[in-house]
């Protein structure tokens, strides 16, 4: 059941064309008073409409060109066969509603709504004129019924042309299975659309070639019966006009392809495809889709599929723009994935020049200190000592920075206050600075990645404030509130120069927050500066 609601609509076309003729030639012979006219000449027509129809299936069943050269042939033998029918009977056995939609489906499935509109202004027109004749004169009673029926064609045509126009309109296509799904970065996005785009089609055989923009030689990948191969092509495939998906047989040279108005024409195959670039792929029959992104172009050839229909033409169109998207949004990916590595590393450099390269330059303003005190003889051991307590303190810093970005925990505001007090103390004797903590917290948790901050923003607020303002005092205080932890910094050191903090405030400083989706404020008076950041617990670091 499943496989016969998915057959190609000219073989639908073929099939419903043969039962119609056969349910008409029963009808016929069971009313005893059918045809009124002409009985003999009537089951003529009808046994050769059978025997042709019949024809029609079994020459185009497995032949996609066949049935696209014969089509237009049949609807016109079928477009006589309703006019002569609709003359020569009457009642319920007239086939005139059920033909017409026969031909009016056949029409807009085939060429589209134009080709629609034709047959049917050509149909009402043409059953009407019938009934004139078989009445004698307009004026004749027996001609009533042909024009209340004419009526009914022409309201139906409307309809159908009207929803033939929407559903190409919108694009409407159904695919029998397989879906492209989101593209993963450890795999090829051309493997997987070649894949996939086999997969919908039911094709064996598929080939997908891909340049970079601009000319050159060109990667194919083939896969048949599951087995993947990559060869190089020179040059390109299509000629220089192929925009939209067509059908080919090269052996044959044959080709079949839609202008802008779904008109079916058939052009050389050759005068689609450039033979001496293709001969190393030994293509055959199959479907042929251009695909063009931003970033480069290719060229799909699906071939083995089953029931290959002029259908398959519509559906390579729709194909080429699912590759086309699923290759962008791998590349775009891609893109993210470098631009957070990117982030990543210049954060990693931010948070080692605040914690180490901050420390290291802490050590060394102590050194050059205990310098000055070797030169006046005072014993170093304990200031050694010191320092050395304080570089494996900072060791132990280093480790945990290391943790925390291993894992993403939370740690609770109470904790957190704990460990800038531990630092303060640590940083007041790292630069010989009198360091004042406070806190004002709620009992609330915050993601790790604020404890860091507030600890590196910290580092780098002392820092400065000694090099660049010799400060000789630096209060810290950390408060929170629901959606943000405030941190201030106040020294009581000179006016940062300008040419240190940019003529408005530290810049590290400055970028550290802003990268965490904070805010930064730098106020002067009293012959204090007054440093207030603000981190969102909610920010994304950018």
């Amino acid at each position: 059941m499943r496989r016969g609601l998915h057959l190609p609509s000219g073989r639908v076309i073929a099939i419903g064309r043969y039962m119609l003729a056969t349910l008409f030639v029963l009808v016929i012979w069971l009313d005893v008073t059918q045809p009124h006219l002409a009985p003999a000449v009537t089951y003529t027509l009808m046994a050769g409409y059978v025997a042709f129809s019949l024809a029609i299936v079994a020459f185009t069943w497995d032949d996609w060109w066949l049935d696209a050269k014969l089509a237009g042939p049949a609807h016109a033998i079928d477009i006589v066969v309703f006019t002569l029918l609709a003359a020569l009977t009457e009642g319920y056995a007239s086939p005139f509603l059920t033909f017409f939609m026969f031909l009016l489906l056949s029409s807009a499935i085939r060429w589209g709504w134009r080709a629609t509109a034709l047959t049917a202004l050509l149909l009402s027109i043409l059953y009407l004129i019938a009934g004139i004749i078989i009445s004698g004169s307009v004026a004749h009673v027996a001609f009533r019924p042909f024009a209340i029926r004419t009526g009914h064609l022409v309201i139906l045509s409307l309809i159908l042309i009207w929803f033939g126009v929407n559903q190409w309109r919108s694009g409407a296509l159904t695919r029998n299975e397989g879906s492209f799904a989101d593209p993963a970065l450890d795999q090829s996005p051309l493997e997987t659309s070649l894949r996939t785009a086999m997969s919908i089609l039911g094709a064996s055989r598929g080939i997908l070639i891909w340049r970079e923009q601009g000319p050159g030689d060109a990667d194919a990948l083939i896969v048949r019966h599951g087995e993947m191969t990559a060869v190089r092509i020179k040059g390109r495939l299509f000629q220089d006009a192929v925009e939209r998906s067509f059908l080919y047989d090269l052996p044959k040279d044959r080709a079949l392809r839609r202008d802008e108005s779904r008109n079916l024409y058939a052009p050389a195959a050759r005068m689609l495809i450039r033979s001496k670039a293709a001969a190393p792929l030994e293509l055959g029959q199959g479907i042929a889709i251009p695909v063009r992104t931003g970033a480069g172009e290719g060229e799909l050839f699906l071939e083995d599929l089953p029931n290959l229909s002029t259908d398959h033409i519509d559906l390579g169109d729709q194909i080429a723009l699912d590759v086309a998207a699923h290759i962008d949004r791998h590349a775009l990916m891609m893109a993210v994935e470098e631009s957070a590595e990117a982030r990543s590393r210049l954060a990693l450099a931010r948070d080692l020049h605040d914690s180490v390269v901050q420390f290291l330059a802490g050590a060394a303003f102590r050194l050059e200190a205990l310098k000055r005190d070797h030169a006046s003889g005072r014993n170093l051991e304990p200031e050694l000592n010191h320092l050395k307590q304080m570089m494996l303190q900072e060791q132990g810093e280093l480790r945990s920075f290391i943790a925390a970005l291993r894992s993403a925990p939370k740690i609770g505001v109470k904790d957190l206050a704990k460990d800038l007090r531990i630092l303060s103390g640590r940083l007041a004797k790292q630069w010989n600075v009198s360091c004042d903590f406070k806190s004002d917290t709620t009992d609330m948790v915050v993601p790790t990645r604020l404890q860091l901050e507030a600890q590196h923003l910290t580092r780098e607020a002392v820092a400065n404030a000694v090099r660049h303002a010799g400060a000789k005092t630096v209060s810290i205080k950390l408060r929170s509130r629901p959606d943000e932890l405030l941190l201030d910094f106040i020294n009581d050191g000179s006016p940062y120069p300008k040419s240190t903090i940019g003529g408005e405030m530290p810049w590290t400083l400055s970028e550290r927050v802003k990268l965490a989706g904070g805010a930064l404020d730098v106020t002067r008076g009293m012959g204090v500066t007054r440093i207030s950041v603000s981190l969102p617990l909610s920010g994304k670091l950018q």
